[in-house]
């Protein structure tokens, strides 16, 4: 009897440990996760960022960010901001407080600069830009 007491003891304390050891674990990767997020969107609303949105911007609307433009202004959404699994961070641009247009962008760090690679834009956003080589 005092064998089995003794077996139930040792297998909770082992039980304990191991919860104890997992919940470890797990709150030292939430905590990674949130510094690389934190990261991400450190990168996402520096001035290089900024500026190559606009370049992408101004590619789409030569008259983007201006008052004679079909893309007045833009915004980013921390929500969006994501690692791509081929590298690079995603990150969704809301064009005039619209959420109908966005325009998805994949950044990649190459020699030390930021860049966009793949982009994307809505439907609604391709049709305001039809719009505007249509007048």
């Amino acid at each position: 009897m005092k064998n089995k007491k003794r077996w139930l003891l040792i297998g909770v304390a082992i039980l304990i440990a191991g919860l104890l050891i997992g919940s470890k674990v797990y709150m030292d990767k939430q905590q990674e996760a949130k510094v690389r997020k934190e990261k991400m969107i450190e990168i996402v609303k520096s001035e290089e960022a900024k500026k190559e949105f606009e370049v992408v911007l101004t590619n789409l609307d030569s008259k983007a960010l201006t008052s004679d433009g079909k893309i007045n202004t833009y915004s980013i959404s921390n929500d969006t901001i994501r690692k791509n699994l081929m590298g690079g961070i995603n990150v969704v641009l809301v064009i005039n407080d619209d959420a109908n247009l966005t325009i998805e962008y994949t950044l990649n760090m190459i020699n030390g600069h930021l860049e966009a690679g793949g982009v994307s834009y809505s439907g609604s956003l391709a049709n305001l830009l039809e719009q505007n080589h249509n007048e």
